[in-house]
């Protein structure tokens, strides 16, 4: 009995399930040299398994993909708006950015080639009409100066000598005139009303002689060389333009205002007509602004605008469209090209321009065209598909497509015409 109880108590020591316990029973009882072996077998038999059942094969996974497909997810239909249709103001509006600039602004050149001797005033300066503003050097324009005036000086003393020898000789001719006209006029009045032959001979030879000091003083009366009144003529040209050449060398200013630009220096050189400045009258000012041809052709001189300082866009003021440059206004012409192609706005109140300074940056506002009180819908409920214009109109049970005839559009609202009642509501896009 006691062997077989001891043969079970070692035969149970084999099993892994049992073999903790088992040690905690029998601590005292020495291990045979075999139990170790099995023991670890157990322990690598039972790690296969666990792995086996933790790391399916890539046959199974593939079988697991092929069992298992990717759901297709379902389509997401968004919500399109729906608008309703309004009535209410629709207006179209341009918005331009211009700047605050002088009304009168008048460019400043010297009218010939040059280079500038002395200036006179500085930028920023107040000047009124006729003072100086620079010289150009005119020591070359002198030098010719004096060489001319002395060429009409030779000429007009060989003129007047001639002239005056001329005036001598015609003067004995002239008298030589008178004295064959007494001794004719004589004769005559001796031979009476029946000359004899000898006095018919006298009167005709007093004639010949009468005629003859006439032909010596009209004679003298072109004697003088028409080249010496030519010679004069010229050199009195040449002193003109050179005394008119010194005088354009100062630069004048033509009116009354501010030097807002000057852009001389003494010793350069300035070409004929080219701005080297500006003189403007701060006085009175107004909006200029360059806009672009298809934003002028909605726009007409004399058009009211709004007009507000771009940092202070809440304060607003009312003035209109002054001037457009050709063809869309009254600036130029087609046989001219204008040299300022701005747009001008001006202040209905020119008093409200004197807050501002020149070069302030202004918003304008201009109300091209104005419904009232007329259909509309907001532009994204339209559309357009090969030339038809048309709305989806919602109805309570479905949709229908119906066209419409648009009119002005702006500020966010277009214009419905034709095709629409109040209140339909319209699938947008």
């Amino acid at each position: 009995m006691v062997m077989n109880k001891q043969n079970q108590q070692r035969t149970r020591r084999y099993y892994f399930f049992n073999h903790a316990w088992e040690r905690s029973q029998h601590k005292a009882r020495p291990m045979s040299s075999r139990e170790p072996a099995i023991s670890a077998l157990l322990l690598t038999v039972l790690a296969l398994c666990l792995a086996a059942c933790a790391s399916p094969t890539s046959r199974d996974r593939r079988a697991a993909n092929v069992a298992e497909p990717t759901p297709i997810p379902t389509a997401v239909v968004p919500n399109k708006p729906l608008y309703e249709v309004a009535r209410g103001d629709v207006i179209t509006i341009a918005n331009f950015n211009g700047r605050i600039g002088p009304i009168a602004e008048t460019a400043l050149a010297f009218p010939m080639n040059g280079q500038v001797a002395e200036v006179f005033v500085e930028r920023g300066e107040t000047v009124l009409a006729g003072l100086a503003i620079a010289r150009l050097d005119t020591s070359d324009l002198e030098r010719e100066l004096a060489l001319a005036q002395t060429a009409l000086t030779v000429a007009q003393a060989q003129l007047a000598a001639v002239e005056s020898t001329n005036a001598s000789q015609r003067q004995r001719a002239e008298l030589a005139l008178a004295l064959a006209q007494l001794d004719l006029d004589f004769a005559t009045a001796q031979a009476g009303d029946f000359p004899t032959a000898e006095q018919t001979y006298q009167i005709a030879r007093l004639t010949i002689l009468r005629d003859l000091a006439q032909l010596a003083v009209d004679e003298l009366a072109t004697a003088v060389d028409p080249q010496l009144y030519a010679n004069v003529q010229q050199a009195e040209l040449r002193v003109a333009e050179l005394e008119a050449a010194i005088a354009n060398t100062i630069l004048t200013a033509p009116t009354d205002g501010i030097l807002v630009s000057l852009n001389l220096t003494p010793g350069r050189p300035v070409v004929a007509e080219a701005p080297i400045g500006t003189l403007a009258d701060l006085e009175e000012l107004e909006i200029s602004a360059n806009l672009q041809p298809s934003q002028m052709n909605e726009l007409s001189e004399g058009m009211p605008v709004t007009m507000a300082l771009a940092n202070r866009p809440g304060e607003t003021f009312t003035g209109f469209i002054r001037q457009m440059p050709y063809p869309y206004g009254t600036r130029g012409s087609a046989d001219v090209e204008p040299t300022d192609t701005s747009t001008r706005f001006a202040f209905d109140n020119p008093e409200d321009a004197q807050q501002f300074q020149p070069g302030d940056r202004m918003n304008v506002i201009v109300l091209i065209k104005e419904r009232p009180g007329v259909l509309w819908l907001p532009p994204a409920a339209v559309r357009e598909f090969n030339g038809r214009t048309f709305v989806v109109v919602q109805d309570a049970q479905s949709q229908s497509r119906v066209d419409v005839t648009l009119g002005i559009e702006g500020d966010g609202r277009v214009e419905i015409l034709e095709g629409l009642t109040e209140g339909q509501v319209i699938v947008g896009q």
